[in-house]
């Protein structure tokens, strides 16, 4: 039986797709309604619906939370940190840096622990360890401790975005992944919509005791322990345990992911496919891509108050203002696949991301008018955040074949992301305001290395499928339903 496979995935949350171009039929797999695909299309869209409505909402509310207590330091920063602190020179990047190397010094670890422990268990954990530390912020009293805080904080926190990458690619098929992955890192340009008008509002206390930046650490730290500890009652480790799915719903969503050739959720890590993994080049291409998105997103997030600062601003508008360029982040991701469907492919609506989020940097760093300063943040954001919403999404699904390969894809695509931030928090010197030559010309160069990243990547998948549907023809291999999507 000969199939056609076109390698595009777009869909709205909770609607139907505009193909079936990942189901692959194959005499040596189970097929699924193969003369009803308009009935699978309804049972999967009430599936997903389900799995939206349950854990993907309640993930993106977490991840609100995450993004906003590690982003808390930049809020702090405006009001007050530094100062009473007595931090000087790059101290503040010091302190930046160091959660950066807390978060990797576990990162690549966690999934591994995620697939023996279990999501439902370790994710709630973690939540409350990284809200408790976020709240111990606010009672410290020195740079050193500081710092401690921050390499704590970066530790407790990383595994939570990588275990969610990777228990959504067990619940959802190829073809709907990606969008809900982009819907996800919504949360990233959400948290600093609301950071941002937070730290205004917080501006405006005076409290004999407790100083403006404490607020802000023991407020989100205590909203994210509460919250934390609905996911032990929320998330589920995989279909096949999930308690809110009926027997139908987890047999339908099996039988399709093992045709689609992506089932893993309840599937043990082969040494040998985790090997193999990990020592594919064309995944730690994929993530370059990744790397540059997440570093114009990180300048975005920690740096876009400090910069607006120094255009002139006062400390409150500085903050309030720099939920712009998320405003812009936002409707950016929630549009990342419709900009996958008019590009109809992954890799250039990468590319047209990272290339918006390199004009912003010109921008920032050809002028000194406010406006247009202003309207370089703006893209910065608009294309770093479409980058997110796309991107990883886009290494998850294309790397899903065996659970060795979404479980170190998930890890390498977070790894990378997580690794711009030993970047963006020490190109950004205060010494360099208000123009930022340094950073923004750091930014530009990784930036279009992250262009080049997705080129090489679409030629790589591209040789790769001809080999597979070669092999397929010849008889030298068995047909396999798995194919890259660029």
């Amino acid at each position: 039986m000969s199939t056609k496979v076109e390698y595009i995935e777009v869909d709205g949350l909770g609607g139907s797709p505009d193909n079936d171009s990942d189901r692959v039929a194959s005499g040596s797999f189970e097929e699924i309604d193969e003369d009803s695909p308009e009935k699978t299309e309804r049972k999967l869209d009430k599936y997903c619906a389900k799995i939206d409505r349950r854990i993907l909402l309640y993930a993106v509310v977490l991840c609100v939370l995450n993004q906003s207590d590690r982003g808390s330091i930049g809020v702090a920063k405006v009001v007050g940190l530094e100062e009473d602190l007595g931090m000087a020179n790059n101290d503040f990047n010091i302190a930046a840096t160091l959660f950066t190397v807390g978060y990797l010094s576990l990162e690549m670890f966690s999934n591994f622990v995620l697939k023996r422990v279990g999501a439902s268990r370790l994710l709630p954990i973690l939540g409350v360890l990284w809200g408790l530390v976020c709240a111990l912020q606010g009672v410290i009293r020195t740079k050193t401790q500081l710092y401690v805080m921050r390499l704590l904080l970066g530790m407790a926190e990383c595994g939570f975005t990588a275990g969610i990458l990777l228990i959504m690619s067990f619940f959802y098929p190829k073809k709907r992944l990606t969008t809900r992955v982009g819907f996800f890192y919504l949360s990233s340009p959400l948290s600093n919509v609301f950071s941002g008008p937070l730290a205004s509002a917080l501006s405006h206390i005076n409290h004999p005791t407790i100083r403006r930046w404490q607020w802000v650490f023991l407020l989100e730290g205590i909203i994210t322990i509460f919250v934390a500890f609905v996911g032990f009652f929320v998330l589920q480790d995989h279909p096949e345990k999930c308690s809110f799915l009926s027997d139908d719903e987890k047999e339908f969503i099996v039988s399709y992911k093992r045709n689609e050739g992506t089932l893993g959720g309840s599937q043990k890590l082969s040494k040998k496919d985790t090997k193999n993994a990990l020592l594919d080049w064309q995944i730690w291409c994929m993530t370059i891509a990744t790397f540059a998105t997440c570093e114009a997103c990180g300048s975005v997030s920690v740096f876009a108050p400090e910069v607006i600062n120094e255009l002139g601003f006062s400390a409150a508008k500085s903050q309030a203002m720099s939920a712009l360029p998320s405003v812009f982040g936002a409707i950016t991701i929630l549009l990342s696949g419709h900009i996958v469907w008019l590009c109809r492919s992954h890799w250039l609506a990468g590319c047209l991301s990272l290339a918006v989020a390199l004009l912003g940097s010109v921008i920032m760093i050809a002028t000194l008018s406010i406006p247009a300063r202003i309207f370089g943040l703006c893209l910065m954001g608009a294309g770093g955040f479409a980058g997110l919403g796309i991107l990883p999404g886009w290494n998850i699904t294309s790397n899903s074949q065996t659970v060795a390969n979404s479980t170190i894809a998930s890890a390498i695509t977070v790894f990378m992301g997580a690794s711009s931030g030993f970047v963006c928090s020490n190109v950004f010197l205060n010494s360099d305001a208000p123009r930022f030559v340094i950073g923004h010309s750091v930014n530009i160069a990784i930036l279009a290395l992250g262009i080049l990243a997705c080129i090489v990547t679409r030629v790589s998948m591209g040789r790769r499928n001809r080999t597979y549907e070669r092999e397929a023809r010849s008889g030298s291999r068995f047909e396999q339903p798995f194919r890259y999507v660029y």
